[in-house]
C-alpha cells in the first residue's frame, strides 16, 4: 500500500515538473511583432526567439500576405492576414495589415501637409473610391482632367477634403453614373462632365454659383438639378443635348444664360424663376421640342438669335418690358405659340422672328417705338387666324406693311 502511494506521489511530481518546464519553455518563446503594417509589395522578416527547435510558419490568407520557412513576410494585397509561428505545442501570432501602395495608382505630391493628386496611373476597378488620406495626409486637391476619358468608370467617390471639381475632370467618362462626396462641392470647371452620357447622380452642388461652358454637355441621363442652386451665370452649351433634364429653376441671382445652353434638351418641359435674368444667348433653347412654358422675369434685356427656334410646344411666354428687340429666328417654328405681346421697349423685330408660327392668333403691339420689322418676320403665319392689335399712334406705314406682308384682312387689324 505504502509502495503504491509512493509511486502515485512520484508520478504527480513528475507531471507537475513537466508542465512547469513546458510553461517556462513557452514563456521564453517570443515573436518580435504581434502587429505589423506593410504597404503592398513590402517585405519584413519576423523573428521567433527563445527556442532552437524547428519553426513552422503559416499565413491564414496567402492572397494578402505570404511567409517563407524563415519568417520572411511579403505583402501581396490590401487587407489583413495572420502569420503564425509554431514550435511544438507553442504558437505565436502576428496580425499583418496590408495597405495600398498609392504610388502605383496615382502620381501625387504633399503640399502644405495635404495631398494633391496630379495624375492617374492605373484604375483597377469600375467603382472607384479615392482614398481619404495618403501617407497620413488628407487628399484635398485633384488635378484638372484627372479622369478624362476613363471610359470604364461607373461610380467615383471623392474624399471629403475635395470641394472643387476642376476643368475636364470627368470629360468623356461615358459610363459614369454616380459621383459621390461626403461634403458639398462649391465649384465645377468647364467641360467637367462633358459627354458623361450615363450620369444620373451628383454630389451636393447646391452651393455653386456658376455652371461654366460645356459643363454638362450631352449628359443624356441627368434628370434634375438642385432647386436651391443660387447661380449667377450659366455658360455656353452648359446643358446642351441633356435629353432627360425635365425642369430648370433659375434663381433670383441668375443674370445670364449663355449661347446654346439648353439646345436640343428634348425633355425640358418648363423654365421657371429666372426673375433677374438680363441676357439669354443665341440658340439657348433651340430644339427643346417639349418646352411648353418659359418664365423670364421682368429684367430681360437681350434675347439671342434663334433663342426659342424649334420649340414646337411652346405655347406661352411672357416677354419683359425691358427687352430691346425680337431677334432673327427667335420663335422660328414655334408651332404652338398662340398669343404674344410685344413689349413697348422693343424697337426691332428681326428676320423670320415668328416664322411658321402657324397657331399665332393674337399679336399685340402696344408700343409705338418699333423702327424696324423684317419683311419675313411673320412669314408662314396663318392670315386666316392672326389678329394684330396696335396703338392708333403707330406709324401708318407699319400697318400697311402688315396688311401687305401677311395678307391680313382689314378686320384682322385692330387698335387698342
Amino acid at each position: 500500500m505504502k509502495k503504491n502511494k509512493f509511486l502515485l506521489a512520484f508520478l504527480l511530481l513528475f507531471i507537475c515538473s513537466f508542465c512547469l518546464s513546458s510553461t517556462e519553455a513557452s514563456a521564453k518563446v517570443k515573436l518580435n511583432k504581434s502587429k505589423l503594417t506593410l504597404v503592398e509589395g513590402q517585405k519584413y522578416t519576423l523573428k521567433l526567439t527563445g527556442t532552437k527547435k524547428k519553426i513552422t510558419w503559416k499565413s491564414n490568407k496567402k492572397s494578402i500576405a505570404t511567409v517563407t520557412s524563415k519568417g520572411r513576410v511579403t505583402a501581396k494585397a490590401p487587407g489583413q492576414a495572420t502569420i503564425s509561428a509554431k514550435v511544438g505545442k507553442t504558437t505565436k501570432k502576428c496580425k499583418v495589415t496590408v495597405t495600398t501602395d498609392y504610388a502605383k495608382y496615382y502620381e501625387y505630391q504633399v503640399k502644405y501637409d495635404k495631398i494633391a493628386i496630379k495624375k492617374v496611373l492605373r484604375i483597377s476597378e469600375t467603382n472607384l473610391v479615392i482614398p481619404e488620406t495618403i501617407e497620413g495626409y488628407p487628399v484635398c486637391e485633384l488635378a484638372d482632367g484627372l479622369f478624362q476619358n476613363c471610359d470604364e468608370l461607373i461610380s467615383v467617390t471623392l474624399p471629403s477634403g475635395i470641394s472643387s471639381i476642376g476643368k475636364n475632370m470627368f470629360y468623356g467618362c461615358h459610363k459614369l453614373e454616380t459621383i459621390a462626396c461626403e461634403n458639398a462641392i462649391s465649384s465645377i470647371g468647364s467641360y467637367a462632365f462633358y459627354e458623361c452620357r450615363s450620369l444620373k447622380n451628383l454630389p451636393d452642388i447646391s452651393g455653386i454659383t456658376e455652371i461654366p461652358e460645356y459643363a454638362f454637355y450631352n449628359c443624356d441621363m441627368l434628370e434634375t438639378l438642385p432647386i436651391t442652386l443660387q447661380l449667377t451665370a450659366i455658360g455656353n452649351y452648359a446643358f446642351y443635348d441633356c435629353d432627360s433634364l425635365l425642369t430648370f429653376y433659375g434663381s433670383d441671382a441668375l443674370q445670364t444664360i449663355g449661347d446654346y445652353a439648353f439646345q436640343n434638351s428634348n425633355a425640358l418641359l418648363t423654365v421657371n424663376g429666372c426673375k433677374s435674368v438680363k441676357q439669354i444667348g443665341a440658340g439657348c433653347f433651340e430644339g427643346c421640342a417639349a418646352l411648353g412654358t418659359v418664365s423670364t422675369g421682368n429684367q430681360l434685356q437681350t434675347l439671342g438669335i434663334g433663342c426659342f427656334s424649334g420649340c414646337e410646344k411652346l405655347s406661352s411666354i411672357s416677354l419683359s418690358a425691358t427687352l430691346s428687340a425680337i431677334p432673327d429666328r427667335c420663335f422660328y417654328n414655334c408651332y404652338a405659340l398662340t398669343n404674344v405681346t410685344i413689349p413697348t421697349s422693343v424697337s426691332k423685330i428681326g428676320n423670320m422672328a415668328f416664322f411658321n408660327c402657324i397657331k399665332l392668333s393674337i399679336l399685340t403691339i402696344p408700343g409705338t417705338g418699333i423702327t424696324s420689322i423684317a419683311p419675313d418676320a411673320f412669314a408662314g403665319t396663318s392670315s386666316s387666324i392672326l389678329n394684330i392689335w396696335y396703338r392708333a399712334s403707330t406709324p401708318a406705314g407699319y400697318v400697311d406693311q402688315w396688311i401687305a406682308q401677311l395678307g391680313l384682312p382689314a378686320d384682322h387689324i385692330h387698335t387698342i
